[in-house]
Order: C-alpha cells, then structure tokens, then sequence
C-alpha cells in the first residue's frame, strides 16, 4: 500500500524536528512493508493549487491549520485535512507531546508526540478510546507525573488566566486580550479572587507591551526573560509552581489545561478543540463551584494519545493505525 506523506505541512527549510519525524514516519511505513511516497518534496515557495490533494487510502501530515488562518503551512495543512474528508481518506498527523510541564518537552530524548487523525486536538481522532492502563503507568514513571485528587481551595486562593498566541493554530486568529477581556466580563462578577494571568512564554514581550490593555486588578505573571545580546528573546515559566495553589485555572483551549487537570486543579475552557474537554469545566458562571468529574479513563486514553519517536520509526505507530482502521 502506498502512503503519501505530505512534506509541504511542514515549513521549507526541510530541517527541525517536524521534517525529521515525517522522515521517521516514512521509516515507520517502510517497516510495515508498505511505500512512503513525499509529496511535492522539492516544491518551495508560495502554496500552489491543488498541491495538497490526497490519492491514496492514507497520507500523513505534521499540525493542524485553523478555519482562518492564512498562513501558508497552515493554509496548506486545512486544504489538506478538507480535500481528504470529502475523498473518504486517511491523514494522519503529529503535534508536539502534551505533559510538558511534567517534562515531556520537545527536546526530551524520550519525548512523545501526539498522533492522531485530521487534528492533533480534542477534534481529532487519537483511536484511543477505552485504552488500558499500561501506556500511562509508563508515563507516569518516565516523567513522575503528579497525579492528583481534585483540589478543593480556600477562600483567597487566585484565579490563573492561561492565555495563548494569537498565530498559534489552535486561537485561529483570536486575539488572547480580547479573549481574556470576555471571559473577565463574565466571571468578575461572580468572585472576589485575585486574578492571575500567564502569557504563553513565546508571547510574553508582546503582552508587557500590552499590559495597559488588562483590567487594573489583574495581575500579569512576567516569568523569567532569557536574553540573546541585548534583547529579551523569551520567557520561561514553571507552570507547575504556578497552578500549585490556584483555585481554578481558565483557558480557551491550551494543552496545558491537560497538566492542570491531572494535577487535580478544576479547569475551566472556553474551546472543545480542548484535550481536557472531557473532564473539564465549560460554564464560566460555575466559577465558584466547579465540577470534579472522574478522570481515570481519561488519563488511560492519554497514554494511546502519544507516542515516542522510536515507536514512530519502528513502524508500531502506523501498525496500530492501519490495524484500527483495517487497511
């Protein structure tokens, strides 16, 4: 069987560790005794029409792409996802791993990605449904995750606004103070807590210039400025220590809303598109009184959400794919 792998979902240079996967992932189709076919692998430049047009039973991709993006990769990955529903065929597609405050960061050696179907969101298809514990036990030893009961606050604990990136696939275009300045309408008037706001770390110089725009009794959490020369590149939090002692944490629909719910913090969102959505808070109005759902299968299926890049050039990862779906 041949699989098309779609090299243009990454971006030109044809390096980083998007390109080397989708090189491990055709490893992986190898080994399966199948042909990885790369799809317009020297094409550059600006994104060509029907360039992302699927033929094949199965492709594979990296990302996702918003509704209203007009970025190229990003346009290219949506066209993509959109043209292979309408055939009736398969993409997969890879996204950096969630848990990454428990240490599945990027440049792990161990680090695990997600993959799923069409999107590597909660609208996506991880096949993991129903999953056995074991793939979490694993997790849970390799990062020694902090799996804990629910927390239930006191009075004074604050609340901890998690924002997101504008660009980022997942806002689709929207603009994280005009998010935040909704949600604060909202719930501001339903609690006295303090209100704490964490940029995302990549984004933080942006919103200190922006400080002014948020409400006078909010507090923004400016983390650690890493600098290059004369100029702060970016910041660094530790997220963990941040939601240590909040009463709830609200997002739109941040992964790291995953980390905060297994620390047991009630998660409020604002996006289904959110991998905590299934245990998550979705009435801001209930700010004051959230629900603690039961977490247990969640957790299990998060451990067949992700996979290591080992598992991925092996070919185990696109064995279970085509077994799921029995091509």
């Amino acid at each position: 069987m041949k699989v098309e792998i779609f090299r243009r979902t990454v971006k030109d240079r044809k390096t980083g560790m998007s390109f080397q996967l989708l090189q491990h992932m055709a490893e992986g189709i190898k080994a399966c005794g199948d042909i990885p076919v790369m799809v317009n692998e020297k094409l550059t430049g600006e994104w060509k029409t029907d360039e992302m047009e699927p033929t094949e039973k199965i492709g594979c991709m990296f990302g996702y792409g918003g509704k209203n993006q007009p970025h190229h990769t990003k346009g290219r990955r949506r066209d993509l996802v959109e043209r292979a529903k309408k055939k009736g065929i398969y993409i997969i597609t890879f996204d950096g791993g969630i848990l990454s405050s428990f240490g599945n960061t990027i440049t792990h050696p161990q680090h695990h990605w997600r993959v799923s179907l069409y999107s590597p969101m909660n609208n996506g298809n991880f096949l993991s449904d129903a999953s056995p514990p074991d793939r979490w036990n694993m997790m849970n030893k390799l990062w020694n995750i902090k799996y804990e009961p629910w927390r239930k606050s006191n009075q004074n604990d604050p609340i901890l606004f998690v924002l997101q990136p504008k660009d980022n696939w997942s806002m689709d275009e929207l603009d994280p103070i005009d998010w935040f300045k909704k949600v604060y309408k909202t719930i501001r008037p339903l609690t006295k807590r303090k209100f704490l706001i964490r940029p995302h770390p990549n984004h933080m110089a942006q919103m200190i210039k922006r400080k002014n725009e948020f409400p006078n009794d909010c507090e923004l959490i400016e983390g650690k400025a890493h600098w290059v020369g004369d100029e702060k590149k970016y910041y660094r939090f530790n997220f963990q220590d941040a939601i240590t002692n909040v009463h709830a944490v609200v997002t739109h629909n941040s992964t790291a809303s995953v980390d905060s719910c297994v620390r047991g913090i009630p998660t409020f969102v604002t996006s289904d598109l959110a991998i905590c959505w299934p245990v998550a808070n979705k009435d801001l109005e209930k700010i004051e009184s959230p629900i603690f759902p039961d977490r247990t299968q969640w957790v299990h299926d998060i451990g067949y959400k992700m996979w290591s890049t080992e598992e991925i050039r092996s070919g185990i990862v696109f064995k279970r794919f085509k077994n799921k779906l029995a091509l």
